[in-house]
């Protein structure tokens, strides 16, 4: 089988075929995937990318549309890192392509070296020892190549050596898989993808196909041992942030916009569509940072961390879930190992999710120049489904604390996920509806997490929680009704009476987790009174046993109030924190909440 001239068909099928091949050895490529960090997903990142790609473009007769149909999808569809770096490779040889039906050995070698040029330049720190060495290396090959050699397969043929070379080579080139003496995984990625094309364009039908690359030599991590010594240090940044915008701003302004808010940034696209990739503790800001230019179209973030434990920690007995609506402190979620399944928030077409790419100071910063009010909505059941049996892989059963069903439809969601997984896999999946939100839901989730430290099995958690969710209690001062009538929580005309009146709310659940008015007053201070009146009640007839503080943009009122709570119970909160942009966008900015678990006098 020669092919002299590349058409759009045929290019489509090597393309096909390379995207299946990698997806084949998905589970293999997560398990070497040590560099930038070591979070697993390299695999899964590269197939999707390339699958989802190829499922979706319609192949032309002209090599220029196909590509061009492949770049469109193919930004869109990236994740990663070692995705942004194949989006950015063919939306690259597409802008580099002359409008052509077909092209040779010769024009394909000349484009392949100029979008690995681009490539670099769209890399904030290139890292060689990486896939970017060997798409590099294998691309100057190809030139060199393609003066005597006019067959395609022959060119792939020839030019693999090199790829599979480079690819051995990255073995040594970077500390961390020195010590783990195995390849880069995005490199490995690349070379099973060049292997899948030369496997359709040889015409090798047999379902028994194996990579000739180094899979079998290089094999895995070496030993959990030498494994968890790899992973040990700490890393640079905790979120993987991904942005797809719509936007005319170049490549180089992105960079310099954002090259203070992380590493490992990657910028792809073409044609007005770009996506963003970076690692940064902060993904909320860059968010904000990129809606300022341009349209953003979709976010996603990873909290690697997670991911690393997840793929590296001994499996454990129970994992423990819960929803964004849950106060609960950072540092708390990450003593316990608490897993947050967050809510989003759509705002003028763009959905951002609760707590990593919107806070509530951005929120309300975003709403003072905006008429529009945002609203919020449930985790997709997908995303939670797909999150779980991450889980099952490390757990041998989960337990879900939702907020109020009555609330919101996040229990609902994680019951269809939970049925869905049930069917599935082979796991234990125990859901309890919190009957609560912000603060109390926060606190039974900490109870929860407490119980299952000291060894509880799940059985023993469930009635405990349980049991403390009869007794848990919010009370929030509220400073007006203005974001509850505009969220739709209570009506216009009561708004507008009790603005009229000057009353000051206390939003409390009632026993079913529906929202109710506990009582009201003229004064923030009369409010502070009644509900330090409220505590004191519940602490002369029952006691109590755990209590909280949230507030939204709130920090020298909340100091007041832990200052009187610390006096009358005698012990310090659990914690104080800040409360999600969904609790926020409802209770309003200035706005106080106590929680408390009661025991049982």
């Amino acid at each position: 089988m020669q092919i002299k001239n590349l058409d759009g068909e045929k290019f489509y099928q090597g393309f096909s075929s390379g995207a299946s091949l990698v997806e084949e050895n998905r589970s293999y490529l997560n398990e070497i995937n040590l560099f930038p960090v070591p979070d697993s997903d390299t695999g899964n990142n590269m197939s999707y990318t390339l699958n989802s790609t190829a499922a979706r473009v319609s192949a032309h007769n002209s090599i220029y549309s196909t590509l061009e149909s492949i770049s469109d999808y193919i930004v869109r569809s990236a994740r990663g890192n070692s995705g942004l770096i194949m989006a950015q490779f063919f939306s690259g040889i597409h802008e580099k392509m002359t409008e052509k039906s077909v092209i040779t050995t010769e024009d394909f070698a000349a484009y392949v070296n100029q979008a690995v040029s681009d490539l670099y330049e769209s890399i904030s720190e290139p890292v060689e020892g990486t896939m970017l060495t060997v798409i590099r290396e294998w691309a100057e090959r190809l030139t060199e190549l393609a003066e005597n050699i006019d067959d395609f397969v022959l060119l792939f043929e020839k030019s693999l050596e090199t790829a599979r070379n480079s690819l051995e080579r990255t073995r040594e080139q970077l500390p961390v898989h020195r010590k783990a003496d195995t390849v880069d995984a995005g490199a490995q990625g690349f070379v099973l993808f060049l292997e899948g094309v030369l496997k359709n364009w040889r015409q090798e039908r047999s379902s028994g196909f194996h990579s000739e690359s180094s899979l079998s030599s290089s094999g895995a991590v070496s030993g959990k041992e030498s494994e968890l010594e790899v992973i040990s240090g700490e890393l640079s940044y905790r979120y993987c942030t991904e942005v797809f915008i719509q936007s005319d701003i170049s490549f180089e302004k992105i960079k310099e916009l954002l090259e203070k808010k992380g590493d490992s940034l990657l910028v792809a696209g073409s044609g007005g569509s770009t996506r963003v990739h970076i690692h940064t503790d902060t993904p909320a800001e860059v968010v904000s940072l990129l809606r300022d230019r341009g349209k953003i179209v979709e976010q996603k973030v990873d909290d690697m961390l997670r991911q690393q434990q997840l793929s590296h920690e001994e499996k454990g007995d129970v994992a423990l879930v819960t929803d964004s609506i849950a106060d609960i402190p950072r540092e708390i979620l990450d003593d316990y190992g608490i897993h947050v399944i967050p809510l989003n928030i759509l705002f003028e077409g763009t959905n951002y999710i609760d707590r990593l790419t919107i806070t509530p100071e951005i929120l309300f910063d975003y709403l003072e120049s905006s008429e529009e009010f945002p609203s919020s909505s449930q985790p997709d059941v997908d995303y939670i489904k797909n999150y779980l049996e991450q889980l099952a892989d490390n757990y041998k059963s989960i337990l879900i604390i939702s907020v109020s069903e009555e609330l919101s439809g996040t229990g609902e969601a994680f019951k269809q996920a939970r049925d869905r997984m049930e069917k599935e896999k082979d796991v234990e999946i125990a859901y309890i509806n919190s009957r609560s939100n912000s603060g109390s839901q926060g606190l039974l989730v900490l109870k929860a997490a407490e119980e299952l430290e000291r060894g509880e099995d799940l059985q023993t958690v469930l009635e405990t929680v349980r049991s403390y969710r009869d007794r848990a209690e919010i009370f929030v001062n509220v400073n007006d009704f203005e974001y509850m009538v505009r969220g739709g929580r209570v009506s216009a005309g009561f708004g507008w009476l009790a603005d009229l009146l000057n009353f000051k709310p206390i939003i409390s659940l009632d026993e079913e987790g529906n929202g109710t008015i506990k009582g009201k007053c003229l004064t923030h201070r009369g409010v502070r009174k009644k509900i330090i009146k409220y505590v004191k009640e519940i602490e002369e007839k029952h006691g109590v046993e755990k209590y909280s503080l949230v507030h939204s943009l709130a920090p020298g009122l909340i100091e007041q109030w832990q200052d009187e709570l610390e006096r009358l119970l005698g012990f310090e909160p659990e914690y104080v924190t800040r409360v999600s942009s969904i609790t926020a966008l409802n209770s309003g900015p200035g706005s106080v909440g106590v929680s408390l678990l009661a025991g049982q006098k």
